[in-house]
């Protein structure tokens, strides 16, 4: 017996939707058969561990068994940049209009220039890593203070990088460090993190997923779960995402722009996280489907 609970249905519907992108840009995506491929060997290991689940139960199972898609976001953050070219060409020199619009100068070359203290750069290199940690100390937490509520907002959580993968597909951005030129392009130095997120941004980061930015995205929306459900997380979390949203911004990994944007659209893209939990159907009606 293969029990679907929310998040699997929520992670094979993003699975589908975005294997009918590869296939749509199958002439101008990077090896859309690798990407396929990965699908593939991602689907069995799945499946895999949902039978595993089932008959053995623990508490790193059950963790494991509601987090693999929030864990597996990671990488489909940096593979839309396989699909994202079907609708829109990169929408940068639209944005860069509209930074210099709004602010008569684009804050992403100027922040850096204006600070150039080491320390500073390094507590912006610092904050933007912590996305990573706020993340996993979100779910981590929920997981040992509020079971009851854990499920449903890992779900919202997932759901919603996924919300903002799809925007990301349909609205391509490279993003300052990508679509500048040298010297504009140049990051700041530090001591020691700077290496570290450059490494991070070589290995990971592609000239995609810039706009909106969902690195401060979910950060807000991390902040407006925390407040319903862990009070104290969300007054210690406060002051880092406020830098953390600073930090994309003076590491050029976003325009400005992306950032106002970005908390703009976090509550909708929490809303429709909610809408999707509450259509999605509950594992009560795949109990009884046998799986031979």
């Amino acid at each position: 017996m293969l029990i679907f609970k929310k998040i699997d249905l929520l992670f094979l519907s993003y699975i589908f939707i975005t294997s009918i992108l590869i296939i749509m840009g199958w002439q101008s995506a990077t090896n859309p058969l690798e990407l396929l491929l990965i699908r593939a060997i991602m689907l069995v290991a799945i499946i895999g561990l949902i039978c595993f689940a089932e008959k053995h139960k623990s508490s790193f199972i059950f963790l494991l068994r509601q987090t693999y898609a929030l864990i597996l976001s990671g990488y489909f953050y940096s593979e839309t940049v396989f699909y994202n070219k079907l609708i829109f060409n990169n929408i940068d020199p639209l944005l860069e209009k509209i930074e210099y619009y709004v602010f008569g100068m684009q804050v992403s070359v100027q922040f850096s220039e204006i600070i150039t203290n080491k320390l500073f750069s390094e507590l912006m290199y610092l904050s933007y890593f912590s996305f990573y940690l706020l993340i996993a100390s979100f779910t981590l937490l929920l997981f040992f203070k509020s079971k009851n509520t854990f499920a449903k907002a890992v779900f919202q959580l997932s759901a919603s990088l996924y919300i903002f993968y799809i925007i990301f597909a349909v609205f391509p951005s490279a993003g300052p460090q990508f679509y500048f030129l040298f010297p504009e392009n140049s990051l700041p130095d530090a001591y020691l993190f700077d290496n570290i997120m450059h490494f991070i941004q070589k290995v990971a980061e592609q000239p995609t997923a810039a706009f909106p930015s969902s690195h401060v995205g979910v950060s807000v929306i991390i902040l407006i779960l925390s407040r319903k459900i862990l009070p104290k997380f969300y007054i210690f979390i406060l002051p880092i995402v406020f830098l953390l949203t600073l930090s994309t911004v003076y590491i050029k990994a976003h325009y400005a722009i992306d950032v106002i944007a970005a908390i703009l659209i976090a509550p909708i893209v929490l809303y429709w996280s909610n809408i999707l939990y509450r259509i999605i159907p509950n594992k009560s009606m795949f109990e009884k489907v046998k799986i031979k």
